[in-house]
């Protein structure tokens, strides 16, 4: 299937490109989002036994003090066992991601919320918890930040806090406090330009 054009120079994929790689393009991170966004992303956790993770933030511009309203971020994790458990309705890329996926986009300041489960590590491996992320600027405009990662993780060890290829949006590593059992971080992103 030919890709679309929705305004002159940008191309948009379809669904049916973006279902053969569990990476696909970063453009299939944002195919199946819905019309409307808020600034909370509520990720459906209906079935999961995990506790309940909430993080927040602001995503600011280069400066670092400019809060960058619509841009629209992009997650996904693993269930309480480490996998990308699916429904079995997932089309494009979430397919792979699995149903533990969600959009939202921050407010007139810059705001952001995610409200889903404690993601579990894959199992038998020595990478740590964690929620992917994207994110797509005003302009249309795309890129990958670090992960979400948790500082009380076995796995965020040395190593791990330097091994940072790049550093956009910053190193993605949470502190997470309990309160009323439910998990509680705060992350803010800074964007460079």
């Amino acid at each position: 299937m030919e890709a679309q054009q929705n305004r002159p120079g940008v191309q948009t994929l379809t669904n049916d490109e973006c279902d053969d790689s569990p990476d696909g393009k970063l453009e299939c991170y944002f195919i199946n989002m819905p019309e409307t966004l808020e600034s909370t992303m509520i990720i459906p956790t209906e079935g999961e036994t995990a506790e309940q993770l909430i993080i927040s933030g602001t995503i600011f511009k280069a400066d670092g003090k400019t809060p960058y309203q619509n841009v629209i971020l992009y997650a996904y994790h693993t269930d309480s066992k480490g996998y990308y458990s699916k429904r079995g309705n997932e089309t494009g890329v979430q397919k792979w991601h699995g149903k533990l996926h969600g959009w939202c986009k921050t407010d007139s300041a810059g705001r952001y919320t995610i409200k889903t489960i404690r993601p579990a590590p894959y199992p038998n491996n020595s990478i740590p918890a964690h929620i992917h992320s994207a994110l797509k600027m005003p302009d249309n405009s795309m890129m990958y930040i670090n992960d979400f990662v948790f500082t009380d993780d076995p796995f965020v060890d040395e190593k791990y806090k330097t091994s940072f290829e790049s550093e956009v949006g910053g190193t993605g590593i949470i502190e997470l406090t309990k309160k009323d059992n439910k998990w509680y971080g705060y992350r803010n992103i800074i964007l460079k330009e």
